[in-house]
């Protein structure tokens, strides 16, 4: 069996390197603590964008341009991104969080040979995990949030993630764990009727979303700057990566999503998110913190403890 490879892009701030681990010079672990007024801490590992594409003969439709993918994105230390999720769920195995994060873009591309190495190397780890969907996970060569994508191969990913409606929970004693697929830019319905079915319970809720919300204006400018800088701006100047009205603009839906996560008597008490690919760590709105992981790749990632 024949098999090719690929990956993504990324900056990082402030990192910090576990020493217990044995692959601590090519890890970069963001060390947050957050405080949500839990009686029991916990500690989630978060990853996004490792872009994985292995390829082999059952999907020798695609496979040129995964071969293209794997050679165009190496990590700074000449890891393709197979071998960096390797190494990010030894140190997930090590760790033993409660809960892993997966928060898109870990599969670049609907490959067989990829969502089976995924599935075989969070199986390994023995920890409790949530799949998200980012904006690769699901294409398949033209084929990108089109009816042919979510029919044929949003099921393949059946095997590492449960998403349905465009989300999934984990409801724990103190709080929920609350992660959204990106759909195109923008969440389902189902994703904005689950926030408000939160919205009336009394828990604080973690959101993960793909896509990083824009910030309130007076807390927006170098989180704007910085994503403009790495992916451009639309002929307006609006942001190609984060979800705002200066940035990908929300449909009705995405909109009362974000009213609610903005809320300061919402359940929302921190998001996090990936999709940039570089870490930042700003406040969405006076009091709510929104987290954005490096690329996977790259080996960024978040360890969150929650206390």
């Amino acid at each position: 069996m024949r098999i090719c490879t690929l990956v993504c892009i990324s900056l990082s701030l402030l990192c910090v390197s576990c020493g217990k681990h044995k692959s601590e010079d090519h890890l970069k672990v963001h060390e947050i603590t957050h405080s949500i007024g839990l009686d029991k801490p916990m500690d989630i590992i978060f990853i996004a964008d490792t872009h994985i594409s292995l390829c082999d003969e059952r999907d020798s439709a695609v496979s040129d341009n995964a071969a293209l993918r794997y050679q165009s994105f190496l990590s700074p230390d000449g890891l393709h991104s197979d071998e960096m999720f390797a190494e990010e769920m030894d140190y997930v195995k090590d760790m033993s969080p409660d809960l892993l994060i997966l928060g898109g873009d870990i599969i670049d591309s609907a490959m067989y040979a990829s969502i089976e190495y995924v599935d075989k190397a969070l199986k390994d780890t023995g920890v409790e995990y949530i799949y998200g969907m980012g904006n690769h996970d699901f294409e398949y060569g033209q084929e990108y949030y089109s009816d042919v994508a979510y029919s044929e191969y949003l099921p393949r990913l059946s095997a590492v993630s449960g998403t349905d409606n465009g989300f999934q929970t984990r409801e724990y004693d103190e709080c929920v764990i609350m992660v959204v697929d990106d759909d195109n830019n923008q969440v389902t319905r189902g994703a904005l009727d689950k926030l408000k079915e939160l919205s009336e319970q009394d828990k604080p809720v973690i959101l993960c979303t793909h896509v990083p919300i824009e910030p309130d204006t007076e807390y927006s400018k170098e989180l704007m700057d910085r994503s403009i800088e790495a992916w451009g701006a639309y002929d307006d100047g609006r942001s190609r990566v984060l979800l705002g009205d200066h940035g990908c603009i929300p449909n009705d839906v995405t909109r009362q999503f974000i009213d609610i996560v903005k809320d300061p008597e919402g359940p929302v008490r921190l998001v996090m998110s990936g999709h940039v690919h570089f870490h930042d760590e700003s406040s969405l709105t006076e009091g709510l913190t929104q987290v954005i992981t490096g690329a996977g790749y790259e080996g960024e990632l978040i360890h969150l403890r929650l206390e």
